[in-house]
Parts: C-alpha cells; sequence; structure tokens
C-alpha cells in the first residue's frame, strides 16, 4: 500500500458561546484536519490544533504540510507510520520541530495509525498495542461564566447528573472578564460550582491563558480551589515556567495539570527531569500524533505520573483521544469539550456514544470515524 494523496483541510466554526469579543490567547474558530489517501481504496483522518486568532497558524501548516511533508510521505507505506514520524522529525530541521511543525506532523501522523487500523481491519488502540477497556470515563470541559457563577454551576450540575467523572470549568467565556482576575469572584465560583455538582462528581479549574500569575498567586488559588476538593489544578502558569511549575507542585496537595502547549517526548521529558506537574495533559493534534502521544503515555506510566489527553479542538482528535485513552492500563478519563461547536459535535457523521458518562470505543477499525461530508463543506474555507 502507498500513500498517493494528503489533502491538508482549513476550518473555521466559532463556538457561539465566544463570538463577542476577541478571544486573545485562547482557542479561535481556526482548525486544520487531513486526509491521506491510498492506492489501496483506504483513507485516514488527522488533525492538527492550529486555533490562532487570525488563521495564521492553520494556512502555515497547510503550506507545511503541501510543500514539505507530503513530498516526503508520497509514495511510502502508510502502515510504517513511525519509520514516517522519524523521517519528518529530521526532515523539519529547518523549521522548528516544535510548534507549527509538529502540529503538521501530528495530523499526518494520526491519519496514518487510522489508515492502518482499516488496513488490519482493527480499531487504532489495537494498533497502538491493544485495547484495555471498551469503555472510558468522560470529564465535562466548560468555560466559566464570571458574570454568573449560578448559570456556570447549573452546567457542570447537567453532567454529574449524567454520570460524567467531573467537570471541568476554564479561562472564562469573555477574555476581559477571566477567572483569575479577582480572587474574591474566584472564590465564589468555585464555591458555588462545587455546591451545584455536589460532592460525589470531580471538580477540575483550568486557569487558561487570559492572566499570568507569579508562583506566589498561583500558590495562593491552589490552596484556596483545595478548600472545595479540586482534582487538579490546571496551566496556573505560563508553560514555559518549568521551575515554577516545579515550585507550584512541592507548594500544593492538589496535582498540579500541565502539558497542553508540550511538543514531543522530549517536551515531556523536560517536565519529568524537574518534577513541574503532578498530571500530564498531552494532546494529540499538537503534541506529534498518536505514535508520539503513545511515547509520552509509556513516559508517564513507567514514572507512575497521572496523565489525560487534552482535547479542545476538533471530533478527529476526540477520536484520537479516546483509542489512546484506551490504549493503556493507566488510561482513565477522557477530557470532552461541551461548549457547542460544530467541529466537535456535528463533523462526525456518527455522534460519539456516550452511555452513563462513558465514552464507548467504537468497533470500526481505525478511529472509527466517519466524516460527515455536508457539514465538511460548510466549515471548510478552501471552497
Amino acid at each position: 500500500m502507498k500513500i498517493t494523496k494528503v489533502e491538508p483541510i482549513i476550518l473555521y466554526a466559532q463556538d457561539p458561546s465566544m463570538q463577542g469579543e476577541a478571544n486573545v490567547g485562547g482557542y479561535t474558530g481556526y482548525q486544520l484536519i487531513v486526509r491521506v489517501d491510498t492506492d489501496e481504496g483506504i483513507h485516514g483522518w488527522g488533525e492538527a490544533c492550529v486555533g490562532s486568532e487570525n488563521g495564521e497558524a492553520a494556512y502555515a501548516v497547510k503550506e507545511l504540510i503541501d510543500r514539505g511533508i507530503t513530498p516526503r510521505i508520497k509514495g511510502e507505506n502508510p502502515v510504517e507510520y513511525r519509520r514516517l514520524w522519524e523521517q519528518l522529525y529530521e526532515a523539519t530541521y529547518w523549521y522548528g520541530r516544535r510548534g507549527l511543525a509538529t502540529y503538521a506532523m501530528s495530523a499526518i501522523d494520526t491519519a496514518l495509525v487510522d489508515i492502518a487500523g482499516k488496513a488490519f481491519g482493527i480499531p487504532a488502540c489495537q494498533v497502538l498495542g491493544g485495547q484495555y477497556k471498551k469503555e472510558i470515563p468522560l470529564y465535562a470541559s466548560l468555560l466559566f461564566d464570571m458574570d454568573d457563577p449560578e448559570a456556570t454551576a447549573k452546567k457542570g450540575e447537567k453532567y454529574a447528573k449524567l454520570g460524567y467523572f467531573g467537570t471541568k470549568f476554564g479561562w472564562g467565556m469573555i477574555p476581559s472578564k477571566p477567572f483569575g482576575a479577582d480572587f474574591k469572584k474566584d472564590e465564589e465560583m468555585v464555591a458555588t460550582i462545587r455546591e451545584g455538582i455536589g460532592p460525589n462528581t470531580k471538580l477540575m479549574i483550568d486557569v487558561g491563558r487570559y492572566v499570568n500569575w507569579s508562583v506566589p498567586y498561583a500558590v495562593k488559588m491552589g490552596k484556596m480551589v483545595e478548600k472545595y476538593d479540586a482534582f487538579w489544578f490546571e496551566e496556573a502558569l505560563p508553560q514555559d515556567d518549568l521551575n515554577g511549575y516545579a515550585e507550584l507542585a512541592r507548594s500544593l496537595d492538589v496535582p498540579v495539570a500541565h502539558g497542553e502547549e508540550l511538543y514531543t517526548v522530549y517536551d515531556f521529558n523536560e517536565v519529568l527531569k524537574k518534577k513541574a506537574a503532578d498530571l500530564w495533559q498531552p494532546d494529540a493534534s499538537k503534541v506529534g500524533g498518536m505514535s508520539e502521544m503513545k511515547r509520552v503515555i509509556e513516559l508517564a506510566r513507567i514514572n507512575n505520573i497521572m496523565w489525560v489527553p487534552h482535547n479542545w479542538s476538533t471530533a478527529v482528535n476526540t477520536a484520537a483521544s479516546l483509542h489512546l485513552s484506551v490504549s493503556s492500563p493507566d488510561g482513565f478519563l477522557c477530557e470532552f469539550k461541551q461548549e457547542p461547536n460544530v467541529l466537535v459535535h456535528d463533523l462526525a457523521k456518527r455522534p460519539f456514544r456516550v452511555e452513563n458518562g462513558k465514552m464507548q470505543v467504537p468497533s470500526e477499525p481505525g478511529l472509527g470515524l466517519e466524516i460527515n461530508e455536508k457539514v465538511l463543506s460548510k466549515v471548510r474555507l478552501d471552497r
């Protein structure tokens, strides 16, 4: 089998809740998926998370794939996805090995794992080494509305009643009114959510990048969320401040989570060396694709570190996160974005099957994902 065509597709569909103000620092509606075709009629889907404010990351990654990656993998056997990953890692020396280059490689790698599963007639998790579970618990990923703690709490209550493992709240629906800007309001919000979801549903707090804290203030906030039995405290410092994260992790009882902005197993190895996080959050659409994320997972496992996939982009990454979560004996949880967005909830022809707060692993080969071509035609920007 040989790769015959690689098609990067730029998408745009904004979250309705985020449309009132420029989403500086957060994810905008731009994303990119890739379709890889073969001479045996099998195709695969992958994703690069490229949510920059003006679409520049999406267009740059498309160019990298068209000019840099496609000529190097066309005619190759897609089942040899790991060999091709290493080949591309060497080839991207000229433009980064991190950031845009890794986003591009992420999309290709996941698509090749999808193809491998379809070629062998098995789910992607089995391609990665085995299927340990038939379903995975979910946490509902949501945004704070700092103007309305009661309404925010009610969003969490919905998923607590549906049997979700937990609810995570982060950032803020309006960038100029983020969580983390006013201590009293922040504590009122956390207390209201905890009361709403009850004592048995886990609560995660995601600070995000709308605020920029120092270590002492992050420690103060971390001790506050500890009072409300937070399950983890996420992205409380700038992503590059690994020394600060190490100090934060030493200072708190609540697990410190980090990793959605890290690239390749090499970045996570630096986090390991500095003991800079208690819980890792690799993202398959950023870290280098499914096969590279599998290496991150194995590094976490042999060092007894909790990990949970980060997933806030499209249905393709949700499918990849699901298969990665069940491909390891210590996969215990998966993120599922609940703020409405067509790229997450409508792009797949068949919705993800969730029962009692757990996502079911599809029996179809590969990712088990079929793209809804009608929806795709509405959200793609190149046609």
